[in-house]
């Protein structure tokens, strides 16, 4: 079996000093550490906040390969581990006392090619324009939505953008993913989605935009802007699943509570 471990970091000072700390940490129990991706590591580390996380997981290649996180940012959704607290990390790691939490990506399909999101899909105005959207879900006609734009977010991702635009904060094992408004125009002239919809496991989600928008817009996965002339995606949970170390079966709670409350 391989002892290799890949490692993620953000270009801060504090993050560096962190990365130096747990090196020689992991190196004296006899892991090699990389800083270039090898497919047979047995552990994604990163360091850094929710933003390093999710470049982590898009330049991963090999999803069974776990990720845990150490928070030198700021939220640290993702990120678990406080720096002070790297020892016992790994002490916790060669012991294998730890769990692996399945988190959940979307799959946004155009006709020719697809993308994968941990946090959310947006579709929105690229200026300050109204977005008219057509939204189905499993095939039933929703809304005709004029607004800013659309939000679909997994639930580890419903405490992100979503959450701001008045998405509810959905817990991270469930099985589904939330459709959100974008501020949402609603006159006698357009009517449009004013709240959030959860969604199972399962659906499925079109969006179509109009002709005449399709010039001003564009989707956003995890925060990567992409430009394209095609006018219709779906959306939809996909198969392959981030696998995540869980040290503290409490730590989402106690995320939500300092970081919201």
């Amino acid at each position: 079996m391989t002892n290799t471990i890949n490692v993620f970091k953000n270009k801060s000072k504090y993050s560096a000093s962190v990365y130096r700390k747990i090196r020689t940490i992991l190196e004296k129990n006899g892991y090699i550490i990389n800083t270039q991706y090898k497919s047979d590591a047995i552990l994604n580390l990163v360091i850094g906040g929710d933003g390093t996380f999710l470049h982590a997981v898009h330049k991963s290649k090999n999803f069974d390969i776990p990720f845990v996180g150490i928070n030198t940012g700021h939220l640290g959704f993702y990120q678990e581990i406080n720096p002070d607290n790297v020892e016992d990390f790994v002490k916790r790691f060669v012991n294998k006392d730890y769990n692996i939490e399945n988190l959940s990506l979307l799959e946004t399909k155009f006709r020719n090619r697809s993308f994968l999101s941990l946090n959310e899909t947006v579709v929105k105005s690229s200026k300050n324009q109204i977005l008219r959207l057509k939204v189905f879900i499993d095939g039933n006609f929703l809304e005709n939505f004029s607004g800013d734009g659309l939000i679909v977010s997994t639930p580890h991702g419903s405490t992100a953008y979503s959450l701001s635009c008045g998405g509810a904060i959905l817990y991270q094992s469930l099985e589904g993913f939330q459709l959100t408004p974008i501020a949402p125009v609603s006159s006698s002239t357009y009517r449009s989605l004013k709240n959030s919809i959860v969604c199972p496991k399962g659906s499925k989600i079109d969006i179509v935009v109009s002709k005449r928008d399709n010039k001003h817009m564009v989707y956003i996965f995890d925060g990567k802007d992409f430009f394209t002339k095609e006018y219709k995606i779906s959306i939809e949970m996909s198969s392959e699943k981030v696998k995540k170390i869980v040290l503290d079966k409490n730590h989402y709670w106690f995320n939500i509570k300092d970081k919201f409350l």
